[in-house]
This record gives structure tokens, C-alpha cells and sequence, in this order.
């Protein structure tokens, strides 16, 4: 008859072999002989553990220690176990106990250093990482951990190493090579994580976060079509994966695919409803489509709000600030957009222009990558405070430890509704959303929304709107243009013999009824020709082309551009002798460069914000002809444009200085209006 030893050598044979059921009959028939053969229960723990029966776990490896408690691998073991069952507290007494026995137990070290970090003890976790790489540097799983670790704080470099040389002792290890991928995204080094994302789907044919990440990557450089497909690919592999579900939803936005956009980021929703980023991005969307109503869009934005943020608003603490009336006040500005992008058009003139005697200003930069904007910017505040690795609480803790007056929102829901849960919070005792977002936020915390009678006019849109509107004067922005603007250049219809109308947004923007309008004014204009710029993927040039044909334009009057450097964007403005705004969601930023260059554009106004602010420029600058109230409107004021070359001529050649002498550029009167809100919101807030 074999010994219990020899069982176990047997039944650790089948069990190595995966022939799981035999070695479990063996270890119990050792239990039957037996009920306290530690190295029995520990082989059957192992095993159960393999099964996913972890509370089983736990109680083997409970009667093993018992039996042998001075074996720290058991105490480890049994760490793990708890680990498995989300029993933290009692998983790192296990691992500390497996470590006092044994100090350089490597594993003990790696085990504690994760659940350290499940519970945000991140600066604890490191060092037990790096504690067990003191022991076996080698360790390829405790360097990737730390390098996963690293990467979340922001330390990018260390990070990155740590990737890189896991990728040296194992070649093969996909999962370093997308974290090493993901850092060099970060870094702005798309070409380079292209490649390493590339590795990880080579090395591992079904790494659904692989593809997504490669699908973002591609959509962000413009390349839209590998996008949707990598995206599409991840959710082959995974039909649950909510991230792959939003990524595909925000690459088809950008080719005009609203309804597949909305379903996607609205599966997304549906998948993960706590994820406040997806719901931002899906209420964001809704603004584009012309099915959704100011009701209905409202509606969902108070839905993210009452799920996301109101619930923290609820339990902010009071405000100590000092409430006298008169003093000078702390404004805060909070933004991703602290760099070359097109929002600084608007927000750059007014922290050019704060009176520093009357508002101490602080900007709250969420920048990844700071370019020279970002270093301009910093010029103009009192105090810069860099947030970009803070979660959402420790960057609401700086502002009320800054003891901010006024919080000012530049974004919005764009970017995923970056920062507005910290806004949830309430840091500030006034928030204030502002110019980056075309709608409500939704919640609560935010207490005012600045407009002009023209975006938002008076008792038309306030209930579509947590937020009480206050209206500035003349205008609800001013307008920087841009340091490297090339001269207005003569008509070029002039020269061509044509009209060139053009759109240079979004195409986000660009609605089938959008196109079919564009379609008959070309009709309507003989000769004439549409130049339109956007991420021209194959798949949307043959969208364009095809559609187009159907309302029998060809397409030699078409001219499809793709994204220009900003220079050159300017120049291409140049070109085209009249603007056409996309509805019901305006151009903007668009309109105001089109402007600058002496291209008058024309829009059509709706009844919300999104279909109303980029008129309001036209009309602060007196052009309100070029602003039409149906399609008919539209199609006319575009024909009768084209027709009159004459005074096409005129607007061109006067716009730029029309623009210099109106409300749009007196960056000072426009920034003194502002302050004037800001004190009336302060001093009843004071007083309430």
C-alpha cells in the first residue's frame, strides 16, 4: 500500500498533468487516512483555487496553516484567496504575515504591493513592488506591476522603463508591450505606440484591449476608417466591452454616422452606467442630431447629472470663504484646452484682460502635452496649477484649499466631461460653466451659465437649463485672431469664374439635411463648387461623392480637404468666397476665422444654443441678413450672394476691419462686463 507521501507524488503528477479530477480524488483519500496532512490541503486549496472556489480556498488553507503555520507560502496562499474574494483587509494580513516569516519572500511582496493598490495606497504598493524586485530583479510580474502603477501617477519615464524591460526578459509579454504603448500615447507618441499595440495583437490574436487602443489612436490621428475597425474588432472579441463600444461611437460621430454614434456610446451606457465619461459623451452627441428636441436633450443630460454628480454634490461641505462684498475676488478657470486649441480664440482675451488689483486669478490646467500657448497663458495668471495626474477629489480639494470664489468650467461635457465631477463637488461656493460646451451640464453644483440674448433669448431656452443664465451684454464672447492670419486676399471668384462656397467644421456637423441643402444651392448656382475639410477617410469621400450624385452634382464640383496645419487651415479659408454654416449645430470658432479672412458665412438659426451662437457674432457685427430662419431662408441668402459678385467683393474687403472695431475684439470692455457678473454673483451669494 503506497504512503501518504507517495499518494500525494501521485495525485501532484495528475494535478500538474490537468487532470484535475483525479488528483482531487487523491489529496481526498490522503484526508480520509488523514484529516490534517497539511501538504494535502495545501495541494487541495491550490487546486480549488484554479477552480474559482476561493471561499473553498480559504478554508483549506485555514487547516493547513493551522496544522504548519510557519510556512509563509501558505499565508500567501491564503492572501490570495481572500484577494480572489475581495476581502482585502484580511488578504494584506495574510501576505504581512507571510512576510514576517519569511522577509524575502519576493511573491509576498508583489501580493501585498496589489492589494495595497486596490485600495489607493499607491505610494505603500510601489515600495512593496519594488521590495520584491530588491529580491529577484528578474521578477517580470512585479516590474510590470510597477510599471502599470507608475504609469497612473504620471511618472511616464520610470514607467516606461519598467515596460521595456519587462519587454527585454520576456519578449512575449503582450501585456508590456501595451502598457508600453500606452505610455508613449500619453507622451504624444502615436507613430511608436502604433507599433507596440501592433506587437501586442501579434503576440496575442485576441487582445480586445489591444485593438481598442489602437483604434484610438488611429481615430485621433485623423485615420477614422482603422479606427472603426480596430474598434469593431474589439467588440468581436469581447461584445461587453463598454470602452470599445464608446471609442467606435465618438470615431463614427466624426464621419457624420450619428445614429450608429449615438447607438454605440448609448450601449456603452448601458454596459457601465456608472462611467460618467461614456454618459458625457453620449449627451454631448445628442446636440449634433436633428431627431433629438431641447426636451429630450435636457433630459438626459439631468440624467447624467442625478447619476453622476448631484449624489456628491450632496454630500460637499460648506464654504468658509470670506464674504465680504467689496474684496478682491479668486476666479479660477479650469480647462484641458490651456494650449493651442480652438477655445483659447475666446478664453485667452479675457485672462489677458482680468483687472488683477480687483480678481486674483488662478487657471487649473488639465494639459498632457504644454506647448507655447500654454507657457503664454501662464503669464497672464496670478497662480498656475498644474492638475493633469490628480484624480477629480484631490483636484476639488486644491480648489477649496486655494479658497476659489468663482470656479469657472471651460469644457463642459466635451473630452468625456473632463473635470465636471470635480465641480461636483463643489470646491468653489460659486461654479460658473462657460464658452467650451454648447448646453447645460446637468447638475446641480453648477450655478450659472453665461450666454447673450441672441444665443439664448430671454424665456425661450432657461428650463432647458440647470444652470440660471446670466446674459452679457452685446456679446457672450470676444474673439482672438489668430498671430499668423494671412491678409485677406480678393475674391476668388474673381479670378475662377465660379463661386466657391465651402464648410471647414467639424463634420460631426454635417447632417444628410445639411448636404441636401448644400446639394441645391450648388444646383441653384451654376458652375459653382462646395470645398469642404475633415478627417477624409476613403469611406466618407466615397459617402460624399455618392451622396452628392444622388442630387446630380458631380463630382468634379466637389473639393474634399483634408486636416491642414493651422496656417495653412487659414489659407485654405482664403479659397473659398462663401461660408456655409452646418445646422442645427453652428460653427463657432469656424465662423469667427471665416470672418477674420473677409468670408461672410451663412447660418441658420434654430431655438437652442447649439443652433444660435454662432449667429450671434453675425449679429453683434451687424450682418444679421446673412442669418436665416428656415431652409428657404438658407437656399436664398446663399443664391443671392453667389449672384452678386459685386458685394461679395465689399463684405470681403471690409469685414477684418469691421470685426477690429466691434464688441468681438474690445477684449477689455468685454472682460470688465464679465467682472461686472461676477461681483453680482458674488454678492448674493453673500447675502443668501
Amino acid at each position: 500500500m503506497a504512503s501518504l507521501a507517495e499518494s500525494l507524488a501521485i495525485g501532484t503528477r495528475h494535478h500538474q498533468a490537468g487532470q484535475w479530477a483525479e488528483a482531487e480524488k487523491i489529496y481526498r483519500q490522503i484526508l480520509v487516512a488523514d484529516p490534517n496532512y497539511s501538504l494535502a490541503l495545501h495541494q487541495l486549496g491550490i487546486l480549488a483555487m484554479q477552480s474559482g472556489k476561493f471561499a473553498a480556498a480559504v478554508d483549506l488553507f485555514d487547516r493547513a496553516i493551522h496544522n504548519d503555520p510557519s510556512q509563509a507560502a501558505l499565508h500567501a496562499q491564503l492572501g490570495e484567496a481572500y484577494r480572489h474574494l475581495e476581502q482585502l483587509t484580511q488578504a494584506e494580513k495574510c501576505y504581512r504575515h507571510a512576510l514576517k516569516i519569511q522577509p524575502n519572500l519576493s511573491l509576498a511582496h508583489m501580493l501585498l504591493g496589489i492589494v495595497l493598490r486596490a485600495q489607493g495606497r499607491d505610494a505603500e504598493a510601489a515600495g512593496c513592488f519594488r521590495s520584491a524586485l530588491d529580491v529577484d530583479p528578474l521578477m517580470v510580474v512585479a516590474r510590470y506591476q510597477l510599471g502599470t502603477l507608475l504609469q497612473a501617477r504620471g511618472h511616464l519615464d520610470e514607467a516606461l522603463a519598467c515596460f521595456e524591460e519587462v519587454i527585454r526578459l520576456d519578449p512575449h509579454h503582450a501585456l508590456a508591450h501595451m502598457g508600453r504603448g500606452c505610455v508613449l500615447q500619453t507622451q504624444g507618441k502615436f507613430n511608436t505606440a502604433i507599433g507596440c499595440y501592433e506587437d501586442a495583437i501579434r503576440l496575442d490574436r485576441n487582445y480586445a484591449d489591444a485593438y481598442n487602443n489602437l483604434g484610438i489612436v488611429w481615430s485621433d490621428q485623423g485615420r477614422r476608417d482603422e479606427g472603426i475597425a480596430c474598434c469593431r474588432r474589439a467588440i468581436e472579441l469581447r461584445a461587453d466591452y463598454s470602452e470599445a463600444h464608446g471609442n467606435l461611437g465618438v470615431s463614427l460621430q466624426y464621419l457624420g454616422r450619428l445614429d450608429e454614434a449615438i447607438f454605440h456610446c448609448r450601449k456603452a451606457v448601458e454596459l457601465e452606467p456608472a462611467n460618467a465619461v461614456f454618459h458625457s459623451n453620449l449627451v454631448y452627441l445628442m446636440n449634433y442630431h436633428p431627431a433629438y428636441d431641447g426636451a429630450s436633450v435636457f433630459s438626459e443630460h439631468r440624467a447624467w447629472g442625478q447619476r453622476h454628480a448631484d449624489p456628491l454634490t450632496t454630500a460637499s461641505s460648506a464654504h468658509r470663504n470670506d464674504q465680504t462684498v467689496g474684496r478682491r475676488l479668486r476666479v479660477g478657470y479650469v480647462s484641458p484646452n490651456f494650449l493651442a486649441q480652438a477655445v483659447n480664440c475666446f478664453s485667452e482675451p479675457i485672462l489677458a484682460s482680468h483687472d488683477h488689483a480687483q480678481f486674483e486669478v488662478f487657471c487649473y490646467s488639465d494639459v498632457s502635452h504644454p506647448d507655447d500657448t500654454t507657457r503664454r497663458l501662464q503669464g497672464y495668471a496670478d497662480h498656475w496649477r498644474d492638475i493633469v495626474w490628480q484624480s477629480d477629489q484631490q483636484a476639488s480639494d486644491l480648489v477649496r484649499r486655494d479658497q476659489i470664489d468663482i470656479l469657472v468650467d471651460l469644457t463642459g461635457h466635451i473630452c468625456g466631461g473632463k473635470r465636471l465631477l470635480a465641480f461636483a463637488r463643489k470646491p468653489a461656493p460659486i461654479q460658473v460653466t462657460y464658452i467650451g460646451y454648447q448646453n447645460t451640464t446637468g447638475m446641480l453644483a453648477m450655478d450659472y451659465r453665461l450666454t447673450d440674448d441672441y444665443a439664448d433669448p430671454p424665456g425661450t431656452t432657461d428650463a432647458f437649463y440647470t444652470e440660471k443664465l446670466v446674459r452679457l451684454p452685446r456679446t457672450f464672447f470676444c474673439y482672438l485672431p489668430s498671430r499668423d492670419a494671412p491678409s485677406v486676399n480678393s475674391l476668388p471668384a474673381l479670378a475662377n469664374g465660379y463661386v466657391t462656397f465651402g464648410s471647414i467644421n467639424n463634420f460631426n456637423k454635417i447632417t444628410p439635411e445639411v448636404l441636401k441643402t448644400w446639394a441645391e444651392i450648388l444646383s441653384g448656382v451654376p458652375q459653382s463648387r462646395l470645398l469642404l475639410r475633415a478627417d477624409m477617410t476613403d469611406s466618407l469621400r466615397r459617402y460624399l461623392g455618392e451622396t452628392f450624385e444622388s442630387h446630380g452634382i458631380g463630382a468634379e464640383r466637389l473639393e474634399l480637404v483634408n486636416r491642414l496645419p493651422h496656417r495653412e487651415y487659414l489659407e485654405l479659408i482664403g479659397r473659398v468666397d462663401i461660408g456655409l454654416d452646418p445646422f442645427p449645430f453652428n460653427g463657432h470658432t469656424t465662423t469667427c476665422d471665416c470672418l477674420w479672412q473677409g468670408v461672410p458665412v451663412v447660418t441658420l438659426s434654430g431655438n437652442a444654443y447649439a443652433s444660435r451662437f454662432g449667429g450671434s457674432g453675425l449679429v453683434t457685427l451687424g450682418l444679421d441678413e446673412l442669418i436665416a430662419r428656415t431652409p428657404e431662408q438658407y437656399l436664398e441668402i446663399a443664391g443671392g450672394l453667389a449672384g452678386n459678385l459685386d458685394r461679395l467683393a465689399q463684405l470681403r474687403g471690409g469685414l477684418r476691419e469691421r470685426m477690429s472695431r466691434s464688441p468681438l475684439l474690445d477684449f477689455q470692455a468685454f472682460t470688465r462686463n464679465l467682472e461686472i457678473e461676477y461681483r453680482r454673483m458674488w454678492a448674493t451669494w453673500c447675502v443668501a
